[in-house]
């Protein structure tokens, strides 16, 4: 099954969906969103689904959100109007891999920049190439991180302080090594790996994992996870609405270009 941007694959119980614009970095624009949503929604539903592999064409898994559809005047748009287009492609399908009912993995390779990185940090398990990378640089765009603040959480929070602030690139290695990955592979094993971790849990009874990942969910939704999402969500559009008076976004962009440079 495809949709613009997007290729649904069944391998028994194992859903694979893949971003399939390969030739964009896969950035995340509407189209793409709302295939994944739909694929994510179809497999959560559908019985024969017991585990959801989310991959990626191309050299990259995620270049982020695609800024060049949402246009240089975006951030002079209305802010109930930003708003609510990032809380519908945002904020809810990211939420809703982190919430789906049968456990998702992601296999991730090459560049997972900014949105990229929001959605390998959904995953319950991230299988991940030698030549993947992560980065968070938004703050130095301007911005208060992506719509997801996972960072403390998945990483703890002075690596999350140390990516943010400075915008560098976390290697799969030392994602790895933080716990952040799960599983580290050759690029040309990505795929097995990840397949071989979806058969596993596909072999298992179903409604034990699904309640398995739920009490999971819950252990740190009982630590704020949830409430400390939807709080930072509306601090990401606070800032938004700062960075629509202060600069450009081409300044911006100049701006952090010349912080980075050389990286």
């Amino acid at each position: 099954m495809s949709q613009q941007h997007v290729r649904v694959e069944r391998f028994g119980s194992v859903e694979r969906i893949t971003l399939a614009r390969p030739e964009k970095r896969n950035a995340q624009n509407k189209a793409m969103l709302e295939g994944l949503d739909a694929g994510l929604k179809r497999a959560d539903v559908d019985d024969e689904v017991r585990v959801v592999i989310l991959a990626a064409d191309g050299s990259c898994f995620s270049a982020g959100h695609d800024n060049k559809e949402l246009g240089d005047d975006y951030l002079q748009r209305p802010t109930i109007e930003r708003y609510q287009f990032e809380d519908r492609y945002y904020l809810e399908i990211a939420m809703g891999i982190r919430n789906h009912s049968k456990p998702v993995i992601v296999q991730a390779q090459g560049a997972c920049i900014a949105g990229g990185f929001m959605l390998a940090a959904m995953a319950d398990i991230l299988v991940a190439s030698e030549d993947a990378y992560f980065a968070d640089p938004t703050v130095l765009l301007g911005s208060a991180a992506v719509e997801v603040l996972f960072h403390p959480w998945a990483l703890g929070d002075r690596l999350a302080r140390d990516i943010l602030f400075t915008g560098r690139k976390l290697t799969a290695e030392e994602a790895y090594q933080r716990g952040f990955v799960t599983r580290l592979v050759a690029r040309d094993q990505l795929e097995a790996a990840a397949m071989e971790i979806a058969e596993t849990i596909g072999k298992a009874p179903p409604f034990a994992m699904q309640m398995m990942k739920r009490s999971l969910n819950r252990n740190l939704d009982s630590q704020g996870y949830s409430v400390m999402m939807s709080a930072h969500f509306d601090t990401h559009q606070l800032v938004h609405t700062a960075s629509k008076s202060t600069a450009s976004a081409a300044e911006r962009l100049a701006n952090f270009k010349n912080i980075v440079a050389g990286d």
